[in-house]
């Protein structure tokens, strides 16, 4: 760690104290606190549907609407947050796999915003980024149109000063349902995120200095509440998707007493189900997973996020309860078939494009240090993240060819991970740190560690035109780890 960087951890602590209540062990200086423990409680589990506003049997049209508003997240507490249409999450949008999806947007904040669909391969013109949409200006509509290729479970968001406008809330979920959707009984989306609270219980103030390890907070909220209960019957297999809607926490989820069936990452299905003890989900992931339920009548378990190191001292935090798993109190019903085969999926063929794509971390001294597209941070001192060596907006553009398999190498040249997301085009990982995955997925989101390699590879096809590629931790991505990629039109 460079000099300068390490003076800035130092002087982290100096910045924020008394700024976020309870911030428990803050590592190096670093603004990470412990998570404050919250009762579990009953309250809606699950998301709200967007309602579909056209009857035809193949378009899906919604209305939203982002807006302030206030919003419970535990019993008793209530914050004024930026919604869609007045919900945290905002609504969630259903699909099949080859619909058309109009989405009638009406901007009602304080400022201009965006919404980009993560992981949905739409044309780039409805992409929501500043490279080729304009900010829809406060008080101002846009329509987005576009049809949804493929099943899975994706996201929205604003990608205008994402760093705050998430954080204040705007993300809503995204399921598109395929042809091969396995039979379980009971199919729940899970959106994950965590706030960073002041002692009033609001929003705690946004710095410069959280750039460091990103702003990760201090209440976690599962589906827009603090430690929810979700009741299964007991037999059954249930299906979570999960979103991680975080600015910077990695979740890192396991169920005591349970072994977790994945069966999907973020482009979709998986060829085959996979057991696993735990499941990393970083900022942008996506991960479905079956998990039968086995135990006593009325028997609650907690789904926890164990400790992580992703650098800078954040291993040296404590587990954090997710929400809560609780046992309906009828007999148990019969468990429906665990599925084995799911989706074919083939490997992508040798590539003929290799590009090296360095992430780089740095300090800077006074300007604005590259601050990215639209970030309001500034500071004396405050870190630079780059990619090749360049900060965007000040990025030369990769160019690229129509129909061409590329390999990618990612090379992590800092200290801690970072999550890097591919805009327009879903990727096969081929190793990580030269070890094969084992496993032929399609992705868009994947953990980078740090000082480590990851080599993916993807083919460029069905959407010309510019996408974005960057780290979602979404601080670093506003301050300049980011970058842009020119697909020829054929």
């Amino acid at each position: 760690m460079t000099r300068p960087l390490r003076l800035a951890l130092a002087t982290a602590i100096t910045t924020l104290t008394g700024a976020c209540m309870d911030m428990g062990n803050m590592d190096d200086g670093m603004m990470i606190p412990e998570v404050i423990e919250v009762d579990a409680s009953e309250g809606p589990f699950q998301p709200t549907a967007a309602p579909d506003l056209d009857p035809a049997p193949n378009v899906v049209e919604v209305a939203l609407e982002a807006k302030v508003s206030d919003i419970e997240i535990a019993p008793g507490r209530t914050l004024s947050m930026w919604t869609y249409n007045g919900q945290l999450p905002g609504p969630r949008i259903e699909a099949r796999a080859g619909d058309t999806v109009r989405v009638r947007f009406k901007n009602s904040l304080p400022e201009a915003t965006t919404i980009h669909w993560h992981g949905v391969r739409v044309p780039a013109a409805m992409d929501g980024v500043p490279a080729v949409q304009s900010p829809i200006a406060a008080g101002a509509e846009f329509t987005y149109e576009f049809v949804v290729p493929d099943a899975g479970t994706f996201w929205y968001h604003p990608h205008v000063r994402s760093d705050e406008q998430v954080e204040r809330g705007l993300y809503g979920a995204f399921v598109v349902r395929g042809d091969a959707e396995p039979a379980t009984t009971t199919d729940r989306t899970v959106v994950l995120d965590d706030l960073l609270i002041d002692s009033s219980w609001q929003l705690g103030e946004f710095d410069p200095m959280q750039a460091m390890v990103g702003r990760q907070g201090n209440v976690i909220l599962t589906n827009g509440w603090a430690h929810p209960i979700v009741e299964v019957a007991r037999g059954g297999l249930h299906r979570f998707r999960f979103i991680n809607a975080a600015n910077a926490r990695y979740f890192r989820l396991a169920l005591p007493g349970h072994r977790l069936i994945q069966i999907g990452t973020d482009g979709g299905l998986l060829p085959a189900s996979r057991e696993v003890d735990e499941l990393l989900l970083v900022p942008g992931e996506r991960a479905d997973v079956l998990v039968v339920a086995t135990g006593e009548a009325n028997e609650a378990m907690e789904w926890t996020s164990l400790r992580y190191d992703r650098g800078h001292g954040t291993g040296d935090l404590p587990d954090a309860v997710v929400f809560q798993m609780k046992h309906g109190s009828d007999a148990p019903i019969t468990t429906p078939a665990i599925p084995d085969a799911l989706v074919p999926i083939a490997a992508l063929p040798e590539a003929t494009v290799q590009r090296e794509i360095k992430l780089e971390e740095s300090m800077a001294m006074g300007g604005d240090h590259g601050a990215g597209h639209g970030s309001s941070m500034s500071s004396d001192m405050a870190p630079v993240f780059s990619i090749n060596g360049q900060v965007y907006p000040d990025a030369t553009p990769l160019a690229a060819s129509f129909e061409i398999v590329e390999e990618w190498s990612i090379v992590n040249t800092t200290e801690m991970d970072h999550p890097f997301h591919l805009h327009g085009f879903r990727f096969q990982v081929v190793s990580v740190d030269g070890v094969d995955p084992g496993v032929v997925a399609w992705r868009d989101s994947i953990n980078i560690p740090a000082e480590k390699t990851v080599k993916f590879r993807v083919r460029l096809e069905d959407n010309a035109g510019t996408w974005m590629f960057h780290c979602h931790i979404l601080e670093h991505a506003e301050r300049g780890m980011m970058g842009e990629l020119e697909v020829a039109a054929p």
